[in-house]
């Protein structure tokens, strides 16, 4: 059975709860094309929706299935069961406040541990909060 595809409600979420910033952006026919090697390595049916872009060997993409990254992590967004600030990164590099944070830790469901590197600010808290709304569906009780 196909899971339903929610890509509004995420694309939602992150207007609501972040925004666009420099670097990262929600993807539309008009910008599409700047995103065209990335976009080359999604599936059939796979839909971009926000991208984190610094250059080509520092990103972060978004899809209505999975979260892919410059440094090969692909998660499926299925297996997503929790994301937090990466606090211990943070910390480690003196950053106190969390209008400055730039690092998710992601757990899948087999307990793997992944950061991902985001832009600061309304950005990052829009990335943030769609990635827990997708791991807030993923919970087993």
């Amino acid at each position: 059975m196909e899971e339903k595809d929610k890509s509004s409600i995420l694309l939602s979420i992150f207007r609501r709860k972040g925004s666009e910033g420099q670097l990262t952006k929600i993807i539309y026919e008009n910008n599409k094309s700047q995103y065209n090697d990335l976009l080359s390595s999604l599936e059939q049916g796979e839909k971009e929706l926000i991208v984190y872009y610094k250059d080509a060997l520092d990103w972060v993409l978004l899809t209505n299935r999975r979260v892919l990254t410059s440094s090969n992590i692909i998660l499926l967004n299925s297996d997503i069961i929790d994301v937090s600030p990466a606090l211990q990164e943070e910390f480690g590099n003196m950053i106190t406040d969390k209008n400055r944070f730039t690092r998710l830790r992601v757990k899948d469901k087999n307990n793997r541990a992944y950061i991902l590197s985001l832009e600061m600010g309304h950005a990052y808290e829009g990335f943030y909060q769609v990635l827990h709304f997708i791991s807030s569906g993923n919970q087993r009780i």
